[in-house]
């Protein structure tokens, strides 16, 4: 039992080392969007509208003003519900275009990978949780078939 002990001790040290680290969004200095875990610097060219594809998405956050931090489809410039839209013949790899409140397409090019924010360290918080009960849950049923078979042999 003693060693069931140390191996739970150390995988709920595991997890939680893991779902507490959190990660700071630097503010950035021009206007962006965040489309697919990707940030886009919103550029100045206007498309026209047979350039435009697909709707992608659309803004569902802003930047915390203090902090910097956002989750999901942010942008610091656009509204939430901004819609994103691919471009006819450039990659969603290299630019996307954003409607603005006129109607217009800008093109926003892609600039770097979004870094790992908060919300996002918080739903693998919930992941190590469920991990880490289903390890509870075994081990406890575990010791307990050796209990009843322990009891049955005296």
């Amino acid at each position: 039992m003693k060693g069931n002990r140390c191996f739970i001790f150390t995988i709920l040290f595991f997890f939680a080392f893991l779902s507490s680290s959190t990660v700071h969004a630097q503010i950035l200095a021009y206007p962006f969007v965040v489309w697919d875990g990707k940030v886009y610097e919103v550029s100045e060219v206007v498309l026209l509208d047979e350039k435009i594809g697909n709707f992608i998405g659309k803004v569902n956050a802003k930047p915390n003003d203090a902090s910097g931090n956002y989750y999901g489809n942010a942008s610091n410039t656009f509204a939430i519900g901004t819609k994103y839209y691919e471009i006819s013949e450039i990659s969603m790899a290299d630019a996307i275009a954003v409607e603005n409140e006129k109607g217009q397409f800008i093109q926003a090019d892609y600039v770097q990978k979004a870094t790992e924010q908060p919300m996002s360290m918080l739903q693998k918080g919930i992941v190590n949780a469920s991990i880490i009960a289903i390890l509870i849950l075994i081990l406890g049923v575990r010791y307990g078939l050796k209990r009843t078979k322990t009891r049955e042999i005296n």
